[in-house]
């Protein structure tokens, strides 16, 4: 349990002034802010001479001892993450009064608040810039089984780190959940239950109704309150009072952005609808997925010290999928070619395993393509187009559903013997272009290229579908690793739906 530091209280508890001292060594220079939960100082480290923040919170936050046990283990939990984008955690405390404190780094720069303030609505991109920063701390933070719960503007910080503008950092964690507990602190295991105190503009539905359970797709909801304010210079939801603006929250939706502010592309627009779901399970399933999803609008892409072997084209996925909303591109229509019957099995596997059922059942007659049965011959290829379409809904959209669909159709061609089981890697490459037209049927493929660890595959469609391609992609990946190829990377250089004339895949690979 905290103690409060010995020492005599100043005349204000609430307003610190300069020069008085907190926890026994943080020396007050002066006030930089102050809201609902407390206020936030300018102080010196008087041991090691370090300019840090120091948030005190207001002393009625901490008259439970369950509540102030709970912050501790938090801010514990706070202390020790270390991310670029993650204001760092340095001590805490309990000051005169019963006042709990955090101090953190001090990070000079202006809030995402004061952004708003001074410069108004800004670009889409900018603002996917800045939310897929905060998107990548909060993976890392929710991996560690923390959750902000009162993500804000207030609570962006935005700097210039190596020459580098809106360099976001984000802050405040735990301190949501120590008023969580305050308010109703029941239980013996530590667990708020009950009763919320975020901040309502950001607040999720589930938050507001109270909801036991709730988990980290709060902070989803509230980047796509982020993301709709710093876009359209608007909240999504307003009212005159508490009472309106919770009932919006929870059962009103959000007007389209384009009310506010014209030319906001449709994709995003989507994007965030997405995040403002009312059902958490209808937003996206984590901040990765929110962030990848971001990353063609603008968001840095993440950065993978050690990628899975599954990853070795994620980043070309991301590029293709930004040059596609660059054109405006849409998938082909149904008809645009077809599949032989054991493609279109394993899209139907695929599809069942990993879309919810209702979801699939709605996709079907949203797109009036109807999964077949025990299919032979040849299937529509109108199958792809569901394929992204679930891939849009329930994925990143970056049609990793499709490209799994490629990689099991390489295992089933190595169970029913399409695929030697033991021939160099070379020489189940040189075999890519006729399963291709066992594959599709239609259009010309050819292996332009083949060296050692090398290989170069050119292909023409009459109909071209990126989803066939991205497929193609995941086929060979996986067909190499199980021919004994190690470290195979497959990019897709050339794609002719986004008008480069044809398909090319360049593969490489160790022995």
């Amino acid at each position: 349990m905290l103690t409060p530091s010995p020492g005599a209280a100043p005349r204000s508890v609430g307003r610190h002034q300069v020069g008085t001292v907190l926890g026994g060594k943080y020396r007050v220079k002066r006030l930089l802010g102050t809201g609902g939960m407390g206020s936030v100082y300018k102080a010196e480290n008087t041991t090691i001479g370090r300019t840090v923040a120091v948030k005190v919170l207001h002393p009625h936050l901490a008259d439970d001892g369950v509540a102030l046990t709970r912050f501790q283990r938090e801010a514990r939990a706070a202390a020790g993450m270390q991310h670029p984008h993650v204001v760092q955690v340095l001590d805490m405390g309990v000051n005169y009064g019963g006042a709990p404190f955090i101090v953190m780094e001090y990070v000079r720069g202006k809030s995402a608040a004061q952004l708003l303030r001074l410069r108004g609505a800004i670009a889409p991109k900018r603002a996917a810039y800045i939310v897929g920063q905060v998107l990548d701390a909060l993976e890392q933070v929710h991996s560690r089984g923390i959750i902000h719960r009162d993500l804000k503007p207030e609570n962006v910080l935005l700097t210039v780190h190596q020459g580098r503008e809106d360099f976001a950092k984000i802050f405040d964690f735990g301190v949501a959940a120590f008023i969580e507990s305050a308010w109703d602190a029941r239980g013996p295991d530590l667990t708020p239950t009950g009763r919320t105190m975020g901040t309502p503009y950001y607040a999720s539905p589930e938050q507001l109704l109270g909801e036991r359970g709730h988990d980290a797709r709060v902070d989803l909801y509230a980047c796509g309150v982020l993301l709709y304010e710093l876009v359209t210079g608007e909240r999504p939801f307003q009212a005159g009072n508490f009472a309106d603006l919770c009932k919006a929250i929870t059962d009103t939706d959000a007007p389209p952005m384009r009310v506010f502010r014209q030319g906001i592309p449709a994709p995003f627009e989507a994007l965030v609808r997405r995040a403002l779901a009312k059902e958490a399970d209808d937003r996206f399933a984590d901040a990765a997925a929110m962030r990848d999803a971001l990353v063609p609008f603008g968001a840095p892409p993440r950065v993978e010290d050690a990628p899975e072997p599954t990853d070795t084209f994620t980043i070309d996925l991301r590029e293709l999928r930004a040059r596609e909303r660059e054109l405006e591109s849409e998938p082909p229509p149904r008809g645009a070619g077809v599949l032989h019957a054991d493609v279109a099995g394993v899209v139907v596997e695929v599809l069942q395993a990993r879309v919810p059922d209702a979801t699939l059942a709605e996709l079907q007659g949203e797109l009036g393509v109807l999964l077949p049965t025990k299919a032979t011959g040849w299937v529509d290829d109108g199958l792809l187009h569901l394929l992204e379409v679930a891939d849009e809904r329930v994925g990143t959209g970056e049609r990793r559903l499709v490209a799994d669909v490629g990689r099991r159709l390489a295992e089933l061609a190595f169970d029913t013997g399409l695929l030697p089981g033991s021939v160099p890697p070379e020489l189940a490459f040189s075999g890519a272009s006729d399963l291709w037209l066992r594959f599709f049927r239609d259009g010309r493929a050819t292996v332009r290229e083949l060296g050692r660890g090398y290989g170069l595959l050119d292909i023409e469609h009459p109909r071209a579908h990126l989803a066939r391609s991205v497929l193609m992609v995941g086929f060979i990946e996986r067909a190499m690793r199980m021919a004994g190829a190690r470290d195979v990377e497959v990019r897709l250089t050339k794609a002719a739906a986004l008008g480069d004339g044809l398909d090319s895949l360049e593969v490489s690979w160790s022995a």
